[in-house]
This record gives structure tokens, C-alpha cells and sequence, in this order.
């Protein structure tokens, strides 16, 4: 008989189908913890954590989860069957994400494309409505040939959502079953609990496919558990050398493991680093030498347990330097997509809107405009917004401050909002002032609650009223790079702030950036935030980093200098940070609390790919790229530059909350800015437009360098 697989829905109770009758050794109520990255389960290859064994003929395998965290409302966590460990294997999967929907997905061969009960190409197998149940008990069966899920809310009566044969999905008689989990959001995991797992007892987990941070497995009690190894940060890249961590997560069930690095140029055979045996697990490190000038290395973390068991990290990707020495040649050593967000969405196709004036109508123009576009200035000029907010209210656009003539675009009294997805914001300067009040969220620059895939390169922000330069709450995938944040105003009361990333705020990365003169919060990580801090300078300070309950950090390779409060630490609070190679100096640390918060052995996230300098380099990168225009600075940018390279500011201070390199009104340091303005006429290619971009951004940032 053939089934109307659009309307038939069969509810299984406890009397035809009980999870007594399921075949295999249970765990019972064993919790298990499966923590995944990844970008997703679907299309051609996957990226997740597996925790699974390897099965042969049939199989009845059931359990529970009722949190499936929100990294991603796509994020997936379910029983799975998989004919190999390839990331384009075919496989199916039982799921579940973050809002309790439960389905069925599949790729009927290796390579091709996915589908699901939701999905089109795959929505007729439903034998539910919609395609979906909500459901905290999972089922996955294989009887012959015939691949089935269920979906329960009590474990007992089961509801079948999909039962594929092998003219869609056809496993040879051995294939991997077990628990699945990615995060949809690559560089963070999802944590998820299971408990009452029958009918499997995986014996194995790693990741599969292209994961940037490594997942893990704790508890449920399997038989010989492999070693876990995590790839860390590559640190204090240079022409012939580099520096990279690692950390050994789990023994599995061996003593000891002994543990290194493989590296190697793509293509080329992996060599090895000198070893060392941990009994405990624990970070290690090592630098590597001998390395080519200008070549791209891959590099993974290895450890080989005593009981014969050997685990991969996460293979990371740098490119050492050219060997010239001193400043970058190329410009600033971090790119605007080093971070996590992407620019994917610009290409060619982008609408070109030119400021052809100097005028909040004329911008905001451009800033309001629908689709992809690019906004470039035949400009420069300085645009007083008269203590309003200028947002980008659709998403897709591209704002090229880098294209102005000198000066460029100086925003006064006011504050420049990213209220879209999809958006780059370069080489512009905002200097807010008294006139806005200090008020919550009376900055010169930030992005809206919310927003996902924002990004600020080179952008200058002074003279705010709460922060400088801010993160929305509940946003993902936002970047920082390059930035000048500085003189954060403390009058009429104390508010001399950097940066906040708000409550929620995933995947953040302030990179290459320099804070000045900012009393507090630089940067302040509110609760259940994810962020990176990178090779960024703070000067003449109070507090540094703040991080709320929740929070995790991973803190690389930057720089305090001129610290003139050392009653707490430097960085504080109640959540977690990875630190490695930061340094404090002038004065020196000598001795006292850099870290008093919870401390992590392994980097909670790191962008894909990302290298960073050695901390020793960062200052004279920094001053020498960081801001708007580092080959045109103004004034204001210059003085604050000069401060910091000369410690201009005496940090023996007997009331931190007046020291008096901190303004409290811009009048105390010259005013709003009043530069002159001029125009150009601009000839936008029709192809390689963001070749055309970055020409003109190496031209404002390296110094004699012609622009396009």
C-alpha cells in the first residue's frame, strides 16, 4: 500500500512501541553533554561535533534533550546515522533546535545536497504536518534497509515524522550512529544535554568537517573515550616564524598523551614539532621555525594518548609576513573580515550612491537607501548632525569613508547607527560631545540591538556620553578593526566609557584597536557575551575589561599602558576570559592581579584563520594604523597618538574619577573639529569593485601611497 505521506500521521502509544523493547546496551539516564561548532548539518558537507560508534544491520536508538541553546535558531542537535566520517557523507538525522522542533533530514549520497521535512525536495516524505513535531525525546531506527524517526514528548508514545527507504538513502550494512551537534555559528559552540540514551553506546567523538573550535564530549560513561585536543591561537607571526597553543581537553581513558603541533603549506606533507607528555590535561605550546617568508601555513594540534588512542585539533590557517620588517606594507595587519563577519554579500552587482556634499540630507540619503549598495564621498568635510543620530536603515551597505578627499568625513554632535544586517562602516570619524547629555546609549558610534554581521574598520569615535564605540545587544557576528576610541567625556558625572558589547552579543572581535583616555569599559562584556580581544592598545585607564556573568573572552596579545588605578584588576568580573601573552607596562604590572575573574585553558572562540602579532609589535602597529586615516590624520587623532607614544599623561593620580588626562567636555581639548573641505570627481569601475575600495583604503592608512 502506498501512503499519502502530506496527510497520514500515525501516533505510536506505549502499548504498540515502548522504549522497553529497543534493542542494544542503554546508558539509562546518563547525562552527556555534546558541544558542537560548525556552520550547519545541510547542503553538501557538514561541520559538527559526533559523538558516535560504529553499528552493524539494525538498530532502535532513542534519547531525551530539552535545551538545545540558541547559538543560532538553526542550530541542530539530534541521533544520527552516517555511512562515514567525510563532511559530505551520506547520513541522516533525527534534529532538534533551539525553539523545540523536531524533523528529519537527509543526504540520499555523498556530496549531495540535503533535504529535510521542511525542506523542498524532501517535504513529501513528511508523515506530519509541516514537516515538524514539537517533541524532547528523539528516535532513530534502522530495520533492513529502511531508515525511520520519531519524535515523543514522553519517551513512551512516539509519533513517526519520516521513514526513507533505499531508493532515497541506501547505508551498507556497517555505518556510525550517534549524537549529533552543531551550532550554526561558526567559532561558537552550543552545549547540549542528553540524558536517557538506548540503544547505542558511542565509543568515539570528533569533529567533522571544516570546525574552527573544537567540540567535546563530557560524560556518559562510553567505553575507551579518545583524547580531546584543541587548536588555540597562532601568535607573533613573523617572516620565518610563528607561535602557537594548544590545549589537552580530555585524556579519554588513557594516563598520559603526548602532545604538539603538525604543520605545513596546503598541498605539502605535515611536519611536526618536538613533543611533550601531559598526565593531566592542560595547555601546551610551541614555536615554530624555519618557515618560508609570504606563505600560508596550516596548523593543527596533535596528541597521542598511551593507550594508543591519537586526536586532531582544529586545523587553523596564517600566512607569515614578507620580511620587510617595521610597519605593514600592505596597510593594517587585520583586514575588516578577519573578524567574524563576512562580506560575502558585496559584489559587483552593488548600487553605487555618491555624497557629492558635505550634509546630513545628502548622507543620510545614502544611508537610507534600499539594497546592496556602496556609498562612496566626493567629499571631505565636516557634517554636523546637531546632536541627532544618522542610521543605516536597510541592510547590504558598504560605507566607503576612504574614497572622501582630504581630510575625509568628520561627523560632530551626533551619533552614527548601524540599525541593519549586512553592513561595513570604513574610515570614518565621529566626535559626539557634551550637547547629547550623558545618557544610556548616547554614543558616537555603534550597532543596533539585534543586528548580525556589522562591521567597523578604521573608524574614529570620540567624545561620547556613555561609550565610544559599542555592540548591540543580542547581535552576532560584529568586528571591530582598527578603530581609534578615545575620550570618552566624564562630565556632568563619570561616564568615561569605551566600549560596551551588549547583553547577548555573539561572536565579537575587537581587533588592532587603540583606547585612549577612556576611564572604563574598555571593553565592558556584558553577561552571556562571546567576544575576541586581539592585539589592541589601551592607555591611561581605570578599569580595563569587565565581564558579566556568562560571559566568555578570549584576550590575546594586547597591550595596558599607563594604568593610573590599580585598586582592582585588569580585567575583572564574574565571567570567563582565555588570557595569553598580555602585557602591562608604564607603569609595570609589578606583581599585582591582572585576572581575578574565572580563567579557561582553551580559547571559548576564535575567528577561523585568525593570526595576530606579538605582543611587542602591537604599539607601533597600532599608532601607525589605527583611526579613520592614519596616513591623514587630523589634529585631534594626532594628539592623542603623540600622548600615548610620549605617556604624555601622569598616572600617579590621587582621585581616579578625575584624572585629568580624561576631558569632561570637548572644549578642554580644542573643540569640535573644523577642517577644511574639498571635492573630487570619482571614476567607480564597473568590475573589481572592492579591488578599487581597498586601493583607496591602503592609500589613507599607508603614507605617499596614490590612491586608484
Amino acid at each position: 500500500m502506498t501512503q499519502n505521506r502530506r496527510t497520514f500521521l500515525r501516533a505510536l502509544t506505549a502499548g504498540s512501541i515502548a522504549t522497553g523493547l529497543f534493542s542494544g546496551i542503554s546508558a539509562g539516564a546518563t547525562p552527556i553533554s555534546v558541544s558542537g561548532g560548525g556552520t550547519d548539518i545541510w547542503n553538501q558537507a557538514d561541520a559538527f561535533h559526533y559523538y558516535y560508534t560504529e553499528l552493524t544491520g539494525d538498530f532502535d536508538v532513542s534519547v531525551h534533550t530539552d535545551t538545545v541553546p540558541d547559538t543560532d535558531s538553526w542550530a541542530k542537535a539530534g541521533l544520527m546515522v552516517r555511512q562515514t566520517l567525510n563532511a559530505d557523507a551520506e547520513n541522516a538525522m533525527v534534529r532538534r533546535r533551539p525553539n523545540g522542533e523536531v524533523s528529519f533530514q537527509w543526504r540520499g549520497d555523498d556530496g549531495n545536497d540535503t533535504v529535510s521535512t521542511t525542506s523542498d525536495g524532501g517535504s513529501d516524505e513528511s508523515d506530519v504536518p509541516n514537516g515538524y513535531i514539537s517533541a524532547d525525546w528523539l528516535r532513530l531506527t534502522r530495520s533492513g534497509d529502511t531508515i525511520t524517526a520519531y519524535g515523543s514528548t514522553d519517551g513512551n508514545g512516539w509519533t513517526r515524522i519520516s521513514s526513507i527507504e533505499p531508493s532515497t538513502i541506501d547505508f551498507a550494512e556497517d555505518a556510525y550512529v550517534g549524537l549529533a551537534v552543531t551550532s550554526h555559528n561558526e567559532g561558537t559552540l552550543c552545549s547540549v544535554p542528553f540524558d536517557s540514551l538506548s540503544g547505542v553506546t558511542p565509543t568515539a567523538n570528533r569533529d567533522i568537517g571544516d570546525v574552527s573550535i573544537a567540540g567535546s564530549v563530557s560524560g556518559g560513561g562510553g567505553t575507551d573515550r579518545d583524547p580531546i585536543v584543541s587548536t588555540g591561537a597562532v601568535t607573533d607571526v613573523g617572516s620565518s616564524s610563528l607561535h602557537v597553543t594548544g590545549s589537552l581537553d580530555d585524556l579519554g581513558d588513557a594516563a598520559s598523551a603526548t602532545v604538539g603541533f603538525e604543520y605545513r603549506s596546503p598541498g605539502n606533507n605535515w611536519s611536526q614539532t618536538t613533543t611533550e607528555t601531559l598526565g593531566s590535561t592542560g595547555s601546551f605550546s610551541r614555536s615554530i621555525d624555519g618557515l618560508a617568508s609570504s606563505t600560508t601555513y596550516e596548523i593543527r594540534a596533535i596528541a597521542s594518548a598511551s593507550d594508543g588512542d591519537i586526536a586532531t585539533g582544529t586545523t587553523v590557517t596564517t600566512e607569515t609576513t614578507d620580511g620587510g620588517g617595521g610597519s605593514q606594507p600592505g596597510g593594517a595587519m587585520f583586514d575588516p573580515e578577519d573578524g567574524f563577519a563576512t562580506t560575502d554579500w558585496f559584489d559587483d552587482s552593488v548600487t553605487v550612491h555618491r555624497v557629492t556634499e558635505a550634509t546630513v540630507s545628502a548622507v543620510r540619503s545614502a544611508f537610507e537607501a534600499s539594497g546592496p549598495r556602496l556609498v562612496v564621498f566626493e567629499t571631505s568635510g565636516v557634517i554636523d548632525l546637531e546632536t541627532n543620530d544618522l542610521e543605516i536603515t536597510n541592510p547590504y551597505c558598504w560605507v566607503a569613508g576612504q574614497t572622501a578627499p582630504s581630510p575625509g568625513i568628520t561627523f560632530i554632535n551626533g551619533m552614527i547607527q548601524v540599525a541593519a544586517d549586512n553592513c561595513v562602516v570604513q574610515h570614518l570619524r565621529i566626535f559626539r560631545g557634551e550637547d547629547g547629555g550623558a545618557a544610556e546609549g548616547a554614543d558616537p558610534m555603534n550597532n543596533a540591538d539585534e543586528t548580525s554581521n556589522v562591521i567597523f574598520d578604521h573608524c574614529t569615535a570620540f567624545w561620547g556620553r556613555d561609550e565610544n564605540l559599542s555592540v548591540g545587544y543580542d547581535s552576532t557576528n560584529t568586528t571591530i578593526t582598527n578603530s581609534l576610541i578615545a575620550e570618552g567625556l566624564d562630565e556632568p558625572e563619570e561616564n568615561s566609557n569605551g566600549s560596551l558589547v551588549g547583553n547577548g552579543a555573539s561572536n565579537v572581535a575587537i581587533l588592532g584597536s587603540v583606547y585612549a583616555a577612556n576611564n572604563d569599559r574598555n571593553p565592558r562584556l556584558k553577561d552571556n557575551t562571546q567576544s575576541v580581544i586581539a592585539n589592541s592598545l589601551v592607555y591611561y585607564f581605570d578599569k580595563a575589561i569587565m565581564i558579566s556573568d556568562g560571559a566568555q573572552a578570549s584576550v590575546v596579545n594586547n597591550q595596558y599602558l599607563g594604568r593610573f588605578d590599580w585598586s582592582d584588576a585588569v580585567i575583572k568580573g564574574d565571567g570567563s576570559v582565555y588570557i595569553e601573552n598580555n602585557d602591562v607596562a608604564d607603569p609595570p604590572q609589578n606583581g599585582r592581579t591582572f585576572c581575578s575573574t574565572s580563567q579557561l585553558n582553551s580559547v571559548p572562540l576564535w575567528p577561523s584563520g585568525l593570526s595576530v602579532m606579538n605582543t611587542n609589535e602591537v604599539e607601533n602597529h597600532n599608532l601607525a594604523y589605527a583611526g579613520a586615516r592614519p596616513a591623514d590624520r587630523i589634529s585631534h587623532e594626532q594628539r592623542v597618538i603623540d600622548d600615548i607614544a610620549a605617556r604624555a599623561h601622569e598616572t600617579n593620580v590621587s582621585d581616579p574619577d578625575n584624572a585629568p588626562g580624561i576631558p569632561g567636555t570637548e572644549d578642554e581639548v580644542g573643540g569640535y573639529p573644523d577642517h577644511s573641505s574639498s571635492t573630487h570627481s570619482l571614476f567607480v569601475p564597473e568590475s573589481d569593485l572592492r579591488g578599487w575600495i581597498d586601493a583607496w583604503a591602503l592609500a589613507v592608512e599607508e603614507p605617499n601611497t596614490n590612491p586608484p
